[in-house]
């Protein structure tokens, strides 16, 4: 965001995203979306269902090559970014940490509050659905935004109505203030509906957070990412701790990658353990953040500590070895 004024699209390469070196007023950007969407549909691979992501696309395809043809479709230029153009020595403050939108914080706004609420595994009945859109309703501005944690945020919630709200969404099975592992649970949708999917990732996604919570608490937020297959549809390469389902001799089972990230600390994670069924899963888990709380220097995030130590360092310290 340039002030108020244009927005700066991305794509994904390589499972980062990379600048597309442009600036786009808010009143074009939905057609310059939907442009860039007609490229990929156009060009993209539809034979091979591995590789039919965008970013496969752009493995072949430069940016510069990706963007002509996206002009061709809106029928002008967009205007090119300044090459001295930095976002991120900008007066722009740098990302807050993860999870920090659950709870109750201040608007710039006197008087408003937006609230950030966590949802198991992002799953939500349709009951619940409707009563979160009354609240919504009743005690702020209607609106409800989703987060890439699979929760959600009410904003515009007026000082008198904080305690209403807290209260009306616990009754429905929401909170607003969560463990600092399950704040940052991703999971896809799962063999329950998806038939590419390996695993129950949803259910496995939900006892793990039982398991690990009852183990020790974090002082640190940790985001552990589920998914079924390699997809990726729960991005398992970005997570403090990712986990790609597979079939373990007729289990469900899955393989073990840490240290991905996002933003500021942009990762691919990094595989340590290959094909652990289910139930050998959750004690692997409890090794490994155990092994990391009693390792790690002062104030080190999981991911820093996995980066700091090679995968046979860290395979002992998961595995009580070290």
């Amino acid at each position: 965001m340039l002030g108020d004024r244009v927005v700066t699209p991305f794509l994904v390469v390589d499972h980062a995203a990379r600048d597309l070196g442009v600036l786009v007023k808010p009143v074009e950007l939905n057609r310059v979306i939907v442009e860039l969407v007609r490229v990929f549909i156009a060009n993209g691979n539809r034979g091979d269902r591995k590789k039919a992501r965008l970013k496969h696309l752009l493995e072949t395809w430069s940016l510069e090559q990706y963007l002509a043809e996206t002009e061709k479709l809106l029928g002008y230029q967009l205007r090119r970014a300044p090459a001295d153009l930095n976002f991120e020595t900008s007066n722009a403050k740098l990302p807050p940490p993860p999870h920090s939108h659950l709870g109750v914080f201040p608007q710039k706004q006197p008087g408003l509050n937006y609230i950030g609420v966590a949802i198991p595994v992002g799953q939500m009945t349709p009951k619940q659905m409707l009563r979160v859109a009354e609240i919504a309703d009743l005690y702020a501005s209607g609106e409800i935004r989703l987060t890439v944690w699979q929760n959600f945020i009410i904003p515009n919630v007026p000082d008198a109505y904080v305690e209403t709200v807290k209260k009306a969404l616990r009754k429905i099975g929401f909170d607003t203030q969560q463990s600092l592992l399950r704040g940052g649970l991703v999971a896809c949708t799962g063999n329950s509906y998806c038939k590419f999917a390996s695993a129950n990732t949803k259910a496995h996604a939900l006892e793990l957070a039982e398991y690990l919570d009852k183990k020790f608490t974090l002082d640190l937020p940790i985001n552990i990412h589920l998914t079924g297959c390699p997809n990726s549809c729960a991005q398992h390469y970005m997570g403090d701790i990712g986990l790609l389902g597979i079939k373990v001799k007729g289990a469900e089972g899955y393989h073990v990658f840490v240290g991905g990230g996002f933003g500021p600390n942009q990762a691919v994670g990094r595989q340590v353990f290959s094909g652990l069924i289910f139930t050998d899963l959750k004690p692997t888990l409890e090794k490994m953040l155990k092994g990391y709380l009693r390792h790690r220097l002062s104030g080190e995030t999981f991911q820093k500590f996995t980066m700091r130590h090679d995968l046979n360092t860290l395979q002992a310290i998961f595995s009580n070895e070290e």
